[in-house]
């Protein structure tokens, strides 16, 4: 499924360098202008071990087409090769919320990829990646080991089967956002907490897994254009009995297969990207409320304020000091 919902992982962490576990790396002028991401290694320590399940790297890429592909400057360990690809001595979730590429395993060969596609890529098991370049991707992805994580990844999911069409799922999505924020404050004892994140995000994905037997290629289309739609018009009205119609189908019906594959109606679903947008920007940016309303799709500012604080607990202006 389609999770171009990340154009707006930028409005999170809007950046035009690469943050690696020993600090700020800038990429070449050409990535620069044109790639936006994060990353985060981690080091293993003796505390962490006595989890068995320890967060090692995690992050976020957005690859515009036509960009280089891997940017930014990683360990050797976990280099891809043209030619090889790599192995690594880990486990990893990729989830593509943008953009098309390919995945190749040596236990599955050549893979189409497409947004709302995750990928596992499992330790010891070679494999490689990239983007479409008529196309580019956003990536998000984790990388964890133990030997609870390798327990739990063999005993749930498969290396011949790597490939899970899940969707666009905000919920899921903002655990990797999670995870990528607490790793980049290093806040005091936030890596049992993303490991704990992860963990969940192993376990929703079991579940939705289990769920892929009731969807048809169609109705994927219809989500992943739908919330296509939702992130290019965010900022204006959206009609979406109107828009079932022009899909072809009635409304209860598009609004059954929209709340199956993400979890949320689509008026909801519409509100809850509004808000996280709201968010990108009252933390990224020192716009004002009305222009930030505004451009998440709310004209007054009064209500904007009201329904804000609604869905989070505080007032827009407490939020952002609050992060920053």
């Amino acid at each position: 499924m389609i999770f171009f919902i990340h154009k707006m992982i930028i409005l999170f962490y809007k950046s035009r360098r690469f943050r690696t576990s020993t600090g700020w790396k800038s990429a070449n002028k050409k990535r620069a202008m044109t790639t936006d991401g994060f990353v985060k290694y981690i080091p293993l320590s003796d505390e962490t071990a006595k989890w068995e399940l320890a967060v090692t790297n995690c992050g976020w890429t957005h690859v515009p087409p036509d960009s280089p592909y891997p940017p930014g400057e990683h360990p050797d360990a976990y280099s891809i090769h043209a030619n090889t690809g790599r192995i690594l001595e880990e486990e990893q979730i990729v989830y593509i919320t943008r953009g098309k590429g390919t995945f190749w395993s040596e236990d599955t060969g050549s893979l189409n990829i497409q947004a709302g596609n995750i990928f596992l890529l499992f330790s010891s098991i070679r494999h490689s990646y990239q983007p479409n370049p008529t196309t580019g991707w956003d990536e998000h992805w984790i990388g964890f080991t133990g030997d609870y994580a390798k327990r739990l990844m063999s005993r749930f999911f498969s290396s011949r089967k790597p490939v899970l069409s899940i969707g666009n799922h905000p919920d899921l999505l903002n655990l990797f956002i999670d995870i990528s924020t607490l790793a980049g404050r290093e806040t005091f004892g936030y890596r049992p907490i993303v490991a704990a994140k992860t963990l969940e995000i192993m376990a929703r994905l079991n579940a939705l897994a289990k769920q892929s037997g009731v969807r048809s290629d169609e109705k994927e289309k219809i989500v992943r254009d739908t919330c296509c739609h939702i992130l290019e018009a965010i900022n204006t009205p959206i009609d979406f009995k109107k828009y079932a119609e022009g899909v072809g189908i009635s409304y209860s019906s598009f609004r059954r297969i929209f709340k199956e594959h993400t979890g949320l109606p689509p008026n909801q679903y519409l509100l809850e990207m509004r808000i996280q947008k709201a968010k990108g920007l009252l933390v990224n940016t020192d716009l004002k409320l009305q222009p930030i309303g505004e451009a998440c799709g709310f004209d007054n500012v009064n209500y904007f304020s009201r329904l804000f604080k609604d869905r989070t607990g505080c007032p827009p202006r407490q939020y952002r000091k609050s992060i920053r």
